[in-house]
């Protein structure tokens, strides 16, 4: 029998619960974050974390770890792009199944615990970086042929939740033999040491930013990409999205290579970076006059290393497009090319596929200047327009 004098007191206590968890997801919000990564379904459960973020530890212990099964230590340093900087304060969130290879549930869970369920945790590095969690070492999906896998997501101080690379286990047999090229964060495979009081230990370190679309360039390491001083700029053919050969495949140096212009190979999917820096190259086309400068960007589609479908090739082609009428471009021509992997175009020219920019000066079909992974700003505009 209900005690219909307690009813109200434990709706209240819910209403109470529910509301102090939503308030600590928005504490734990930053919408001034910068937005990097792509799509990530599932990420905003980064924000559910039932401890403030400024109080989380940097290790935690899972529910299950005292319970039957595998148990497993995974610690390491969480560094800045530069793979050399220690980063501080990044919280890191995971997940998993259980030893029946399902993600379990107790029936309260609320927002994406409810997918999730209560197997996963959250960690926030120390001022060295380093993180360090303790669990049971999950099982496949039941039926299925997916390898055992721990799911993570980072969140930086400054920038949206985005996922990396899972955890996952060398000595899985369900471990495909290859992971692609690009790694997010760097490979998440962990080898685990013989156990040592019961317990395995793994180490991975993690990479901020590392194969993430839309990560800022500011600390990348420096690295080379495309043709030295002096070479000559080969023909190839892009789609022209923008310009005056908007909807044509158009060789840039059998047209106009015998002016001077400037090529911009980028390799990132958020082209608002890109708006200021292109509606000021606008500006000069017109200053100066076509004939005297040429302005040519060269879009390779950063998500070559997935089997996303023709579909998925028309959505990223109409929202370039779209970007390219919202910059109402007459002059700039912005093209598309298949990947920064492709032999006929980004091969060409040598472009290094881990680039995420690279810039050349070309007078007479001749390069003169040359950088790599530059900031979209003035500085780098001034820099570019003086070798004109």
């Amino acid at each position: 029998m209900i005690n219909f004098f307690l009813f109200p007191l434990l709706m209240l206590s819910v209403c109470v619960c529910t509301w102090s968890q939503k308030a600590q997801e928005k504490t734990n919000r930053d919408d001034n974050a910068l937005k990097v990564g792509g799509s990530c379904e599932g990420c905003e459960a980064v924000f559910e974390s039932p401890i403030p973020f400024e109080k989380l530890n940097s290790v935690i212990t899972l529910s299950d770890f005292k319970e039957s099964g595998p148990k497993i230590e995974v610690s390491g340093i969480v560094y800045q792009r530069d793979g050399k900087t220690p980063a501080k304060d990044v919280v890191i969130y995971i997940y998993h199944t259980d030893q029946t290879g399902r993600y379990p549930t107790k029936g309260n869970e609320t927002g994406w615990g409810r997918r999730h369920g209560y197997l996963r945790g959250w960690v926030k590095t120390d001022n060295n970086g380093y993180y360090q969690f303790y669990t049971l070492r999950p099982a496949s999906y039941p039926g299925r042929r997916d390898p055992q896998h721990i799911h993570v997501t980072v969140k930086e101080p400054d920038k949206n939740p985005y996922w990396i690379d899972d955890y996952l286990f060398s000595d899985d047999p369900l471990l495909p033999a290859s992971r692609g090229p690009r790694p997010r964060g760097g490979t998440g495979v962990l080898e685990l040491d013989p156990p040592k009081s019961g317990v395995s230990h793994a180490t991975r370190h993690i990479i901020l930013g590392l194969n993430v679309p839309d990560y800022p360039y500011e600390g990348l390491p420096k690295i080379n990409s495309g043709l030295g001083l002096g070479s000559n700029c080969p023909a190839f053919d892009p789609l022209h999205l923008s310009g005056p050969d908007t909807g044509k495949k158009t060789c840039p140096m059998c047209k106009y290579g015998t002016g001077q212009g400037v090529m911009v190979w980028f390799n990132h999917a958020n082209l608002d970076h890109l708006s200021e820096f292109v509606q000021t190259l606008e500006r000069e086309m017109e200053l100066r006059d076509e004939k005297n400068l040429r302005v040519f960007f060269i879009y390779m589609n950063p998500f070559y290393d997935r089997n996303i479908s023709t579909t998925e090739i028309g959505i990223i082609g109409r929202k370039i497009r779209e970007w390219c009428e919202k910059q109402n471009l007459q002059k700039v021509a912005i093209t598309w090319i298949p990947s920064p992997v492709d032999a006929n175009t980004a091969g060409l020219y040598k472009i290094n596929p881990e680039a995420k920019n690279t810039v050349f000066v070309y007078k007479q079909r001749r390069v003169t200047a040359k950088w790599v992974n530059i900031e979209y700003d003035s500085n780098s505009l001034q820099t570019i327009l003086s070798e004109l």
